[in-house]
């Protein structure tokens, strides 16, 4: 039963994240490449390749990937890579498709300069629209679009204080800023600068519910087994605290944990295995500092 409940989740997740790559080159080939402006990230660098090559921007975003990829196979956690693996190839391989197959482009010929200028903020924010939602759908499924983010997981599992959102941010904005020597456009900074505010906006309405957790208490007398199962499925730690039932005053542990929203259905599905527990947890807990479990599992580092 539990087995079946896995396999039913992760065809879920892949069906999701097909939705959210087919979102991701169908936009970045109809908004973003007639629109001249570069995104931010491998997005951005390989916007700017082929605006000075001509070459499709799948080949890029591949040759700029695959070095990350074969990182994130070798340090990262599987599932992840997987995911991330999977998001990369059909991203890189649908913008080349679209371009063979001469797909639609949002921005029409024969406009006026006014024109064409509205026209290129209506796809600055619609691209961003789209990738807020790509983004955000694949933060939920606890994987990313790759590029720069493979880049942070790495940087995180050696230095998990460094600020590396920081650093991707200034990565991001020095990308955008370079595009000017390309397009020699002011106008095409503005629209990626656009971009970017409606995609953070976008993805953090989709993720507004994951920034709260669910506090869960489990009463057992097994909590060394219900302790594994939450640092080995979910990387988290817990508490275990000494208790005695009020009524007939025999020893229990109270295991606490803290589990985000996404994690609920398998967190039980998997108690049920445990038929001697009692379980509660409270909603909308909000989460300030480190509940990962920080150690190697099964002799490698995971990502969180």
């Amino acid at each position: 039963m539990i087995k079946n409940e896995k396999i039913k989740t992760e065809l879920k997740s892949i069906l999701m994240m097909l939705f959210a790559v087919t979102i991701s080159f169908v936009s970045l080939y109809v908004f973003v490449i007639p629109s001249n402006f570069s995104p931010s990230g491998v997005d951005g660098i390989s916007t700017i390749l082929y605006e000075i090559t001509g070459i499709n921007i799948g080949w890029f975003k591949l040759a700029i990937n695959v070095p990350l990829m074969i990182l994130a196979w070798i340090y990262l956690k599987k599932r992840y890579v997987f995911y991330v693996i999977a998001f990369i190839l059909f991203d890189s391989f649908g913008v080349i498709f679209l371009e063979k197959i001469n797909f639609y482009t949002f921005i029409p010929s024969g406009l006026t300069a006014g024109e064409e200028i509205g026209y290129r903020v209506i796809a600055s924010i619609f691209s961003g629209v789209a990738l807020g939602i790509c983004t955000g759908i694949m933060l939920k499924l606890g994987c990313s679009t790759g590029g720069i983010d493979i880049i942070g997981c790495l940087v995180n599992l050696k230095k998990p204080n460094f600020n590396i959102e920081r650093i991707i941010s200034i990565i991001c904005y020095t990308v955008i800023l370079c595009s000017y020597f390309v397009y020699w456009d002011l106008t095409s900074i503005l629209l990626s600068v656009i971009q970017i505010f409606v995609f953070e906006w976008t993805a953090a309405s989709i993720l507004r519910k994951e920034r709260y957790a669910l506090e869960v208490k489990i009463i057992t007398k097994n909590p060394e087994v219900i302790r594994d199962e939450i640092i080995h499925n979910y990387q988290h730690s817990a508490t275990i605290l000494k208790a005695q039932g009020m009524y007939s005053g025999e020893e229990y542990s109270m295991v606490v944990t803290v589990l985000h929203n996404k994690n609920m259905n398998e967190f039980m599905n998997l108690m049920k295995a445990h038929p001697d527990t009692f379980i509660y947890f409270s909603d909308g807990v909000k989460v300030q500092g480190d509940f990962h479990f920080g150690c190697n599992i099964g002799g490698r580092i995971d990502a969180y």
